[in-house]
């Protein structure tokens, strides 16, 4: 009886451990930068409680795409502008993260940042690209070359 067993339990485990299942494959969208904005006195533009702060209602992100602006708004996401501002981990400061602009038709995507009518700022990125992947490689703000965008970078205005 013993060996019976043994025998139906090994047959089903070697028909359960087929190599003909198809591999499952996930997907890494690594596109999105978080910036911590001050001023010129090192005070947090992005808390509400900061005079002259930025408000996150006048807060546009623009891509863009041939050639022209276009606002991003997407009612169907959970950050529907396309940004999320709020306080970091372990910390009394804000930071503001931002999905890049990742068209695959662009070698150097650029994300406008309009902080309010009068001020806005440009990030152009380069991407990694693989079958399973997409991933920021080098980040760009008004030109000059981000070297460390982790966890956040600093705009100071």
């Amino acid at each position: 009886m013993k060996k019976l067993f043994f025998i139906c339990l090994i047959t089903f485990l070697s028909i359960s451990c087929s190599s003909d299942e198809p591999t499952v494959e996930g997907f890494s969208l690594d596109v999105g930068v978080s910036i911590k904005v001050t001023n010129s006195n090192n005070e947090d533009l992005l808390d509400p409680n900061t005079q002259n702060s930025y408000n996150k209602d006048e807060i546009k992100i623009f891509n863009k795409v041939d050639g022209k602006l276009v606002e991003v708004y997407d009612g169907f996401k959970n950050a529907p502008r396309n940004f999320i501002i709020e306080k970091e981990q372990n910390g009394n400061q804000y930071l503001i993260t931002v999905f890049l602009n990742n068209d695959k038709d662009e070698k150097f995507p650029e994300t406008y940042i309009q902080w309010n009518k009068d001020n806005t700022d440009i990030i152009k990125a380069e991407f990694s690209r693989t079958k399973n992947s997409v991933a920021k490689k080098t980040v760009w703000l008004n030109g000059k070359e981000i070297s460390n965008v982790t966890p956040y970078f600093i705009i100071s205005k």
